[in-house]
């Protein structure tokens, strides 16, 4: 089986207000590369980045002691993707996207949810997290969620114009080698019960996305 390296955490510019979601997924051996203005989140969440790469158009700037990669400003890519470029050039499969959504810019954000699938196809394995949400991509697989209280809700976003065969396991609303249609709303909000859910898909992609309970 090929490595995927060292985890790696990804820092975007996105405003978080408090860091401690991450601790769950954290070892102590991560790298860690910022995206443009991801130098202050990774700075307020107590992490010193190994690579720091950007046009520093959103308040980032080369860093003493880690790897400073300079863009142009006009460029075909965004600072996300010219980050997770980084990673692959490293031979860091395993990611950690945060402080990726959310903030004033909209098309950023479903650029960055749709980014797992271009991360996926190039060998990668990408979790996207921020204080309110966890996204994964899913993709003729499946995965078992432990139980964490902090996300609690879950949906399946069908990516794909039909994802079939989509079985869940320890939910509140069950499925059984179902069909999803992308823009149907069957398989938004489930709950899981007292313990580990199960979320396998036969063909085809789909987000799956946890969240907070309401307040």
């Amino acid at each position: 089986m090929e490595t995927q390296g060292p985890r790696v955490l990804i820092f975007g510019a996105a405003p978080c207000k408090d860091w401690s979601f991450l601790s769950p997924y954290l070892t102590g051996a991560e790298k860690v590369i910022c995206a443009d203005g991801g130098v202050k989140n990774a700075a307020a969440a107590g992490l010193t980045p190994d690579v720091v790469i950007g046009d520093w158009d959103s308040g980032g700037a080369p860093e003493v002691g880690a790897d400073n990669v300079t863009l142009p400003a006009e460029k075909d890519l965004t600072d996300l993707q010219a980050a997770l470029e980084q990673a692959l050039l490293r031979g860091w499969k395993d990611v950690l996207l945060c402080a990726c959504m959310g903030g004033p810019r909209l098309d950023h954000t479903a650029s960055n949810l749709t980014i797992l699938e271009w991360f996926r196809d190039r060998g990668g394995t990408g979790l996207l997290l921020d204080w309110d949400s966890e996204v994964r991509l899913l993709s003729d697989e499946c995965v078992v969620l432990p139980s964490y209280p902090r996300y609690h809700y879950f949906s399946l976003i069908p990516l794909d114009r039909k994802v079939h065969g989509v079985t869940i396991r320890g939910a509140k609303y069950p499925l059984d080698n179902a069909t999803l249609t992308r823009g149907d709303t069957l398989s938004v909000s489930n709950e899981p019960l007292d313990g580990p859910v199960t979320v396998s898909i036969a063909a085809g992609r789909a987000l799956l996305i946890r969240t907070q309970r309401e307040n």
